[in-house]
């Protein structure tokens, strides 16, 4: 399956956190509300590698240069598939200072990747209404592709 999006999972500490963002609720879009690693379409020209890094800068003020890639855990499909999407996994090679760059996000922080043990459960989606997922702090809730990917991502920690 040939990607056309991609997102990075950046993944620190000896607690592994993976870095998240939420597309806002304030968006005309189909992934409003919605938490996700920091990613978007592949543009003419660029790799699926180049788009996920380029997206984590404009979206969690993540620069490129500062991102260790570890690998890939391969393209899966979102959005009901609509989107088929490379997860590209990287780590900080030093300090940096995720917060949102764009009106398009409205968080932006660090998710234990152990909550993806969590069996999902009902919960209230601000968009969506009911969805199974994970409801997390600050009204934000992980379900659908990230969930998915942060499940496989914690299953792969020790083939990266």
């Amino acid at each position: 399956m040939e990607a056309d999006s991609a997102v990075l999972a950046l993944i620190w500490g000896r607690e592994p956190k993976v870095l998240a963002v939420r597309k806002s609720c304030d968006i005309e879009s189909y992934w409003a509300c919605d938490v996700a690693f920091p990613g978007g379409s592949i543009e003419r020209g660029e790799t699926p590698l180049q788009a996920a890094l380029r997206e984590a800068w404009e979206e969690a003020n993540v620069p490129p240069f500062a991102v260790r890639v570890l690998g890939d855990l391969g393209v899966e499909a979102a959005g009901k598939g609509r989107r088929k999407v490379m997860i590209v996994v990287g780590t900080p090679t030093g300090p940096i200072e995720p917060r949102p760059r764009s009106r398009e996000i409205d968080f932006v922080g660090w998710i234990p990747l152990s909550i993806a043990k969590e069996e999902p459960a009902e919960v209230m989606h601000p968009r969506r209404g009911k969805v199974m997922g994970i409801a997390l702090e600050g009204d934000l809730v992980l379900w659908g592709f990230t969930l998915r990917a942060m499940k496989k991502l914690l299953g792969s920690l020790k083939g990266l």
